[in-house]
């Protein structure tokens, strides 16, 4: 054991008791340990030529009672230096503390609790002032509590909300999306990545009608194939975005994307 394990991890003041029983400990034991290997070296020798000259002390006894010592002392000191220890012993980091330390830190652990409470209060306060103030975000923070188990956000959970609702409305949505996903908050996701969409048919919608006007611009005929039954129909300037988002066949959607690349290769 270090000799530093027997003080106040605070104030650094020496544990007599335990550093006096450790050192009894560790002299015994070195003691013990010469007795056991002077028997085992004179065991050895004693096989071949012998060498070594006879110790009267080394015998079958004393190496008994070597070890019993060995033994006994170690596990006695360790009860008597864990017993102590549970004295000055009050906190789950195993350091050790003095009486006098142990009222130090207990006092420094309640005003570090008061002001973490401080803290925390001024927080719901200061929440409480941006969800009132701020329509948007009101409804956003009351269901992170709902998928939150019923919780308080922290301030920078907070942030990363504040900057999905801008980034939504800078139409970054997918962005926006994957921070609502990591707050639980599936049903915003769901919203934002639907928007998305919207705004995806959107471009496409007015990129078909410019690419109509040219192709009436051009006098041109565009043929175009339905994937789903092989029908033919053809894109004029007649031809208008709404009569071109189903097959007149079968039903099924076109692939608008598919459709805009057929008719921009045609008027290249």
């Amino acid at each position: 054991m270090a000799s530093n394990a027997f003080r106040c991890s605070k104030c650094g003041l020496s544990f007599t008791k335990m550093r006096a029983v450790n050192s009894v400990r560790v002299i015994v034991t070195l003691f013990c340990v010469v007795i056991l290997g002077l028997a085992f070296f004179i065991v050895a020798d004693q096989i071949s030529d012998p060498i070594l000259p006879e110790l009267p002390f080394i015998n079958v006894n004393s190496v008994i009672a070597a070890f019993v010592v060995l033994v006994l002392v170690n596990v006695a000191s360790f009860q008597t230096i864990n017993a102590e220890k549970k004295k000055y012993q009050f906190q789950n980091n195993g350091a050790l503390y003095c009486a006098a330390c142990q009222i130090k830190v207990k006092d420094e652990e309640y005003h570090a609790h008061l002001k973490e409470e401080a803290a925390k209060a001024g927080w719901t306060a200061e929440l409480k002032a941006m969800t009132e103030n701020d329509a948007t975000l009101r409804p956003i923070i009351q269901e992170w509590s709902l998928a939150n188990g019923g919780g308080e956000p922290s301030r920078s959970a907070v942030a990363e909300l504040v900057s999905a609702i801008n980034l939504e409305k800078a139409g970054n949505y997918e962005a926006a999306a994957k921070i609502y996903e990591g707050h639980k908050l599936w049903t915003y996701a769901g919203k934002v990545r639907g928007k998305d969409r919207v705004q995806t048919v959107k471009h496409v919608t007015v990129d078909m009608n410019q690419l109509i006007e040219q192709i009436g611009t051009k006098g041109l005929a565009v043929p175009y194939r339905c994937h789903t039954c092989g029908a033919s129909i053809t894109i004029d300037k007649n031809s208008s975005v709404s009569g071109l988002k189903f097959c007149s066949y079968c039903g099924s959607a076109y692939n608008i994307e598919d459709m805009s690349k057929i008719v921009q290769e045609a008027l290249s």
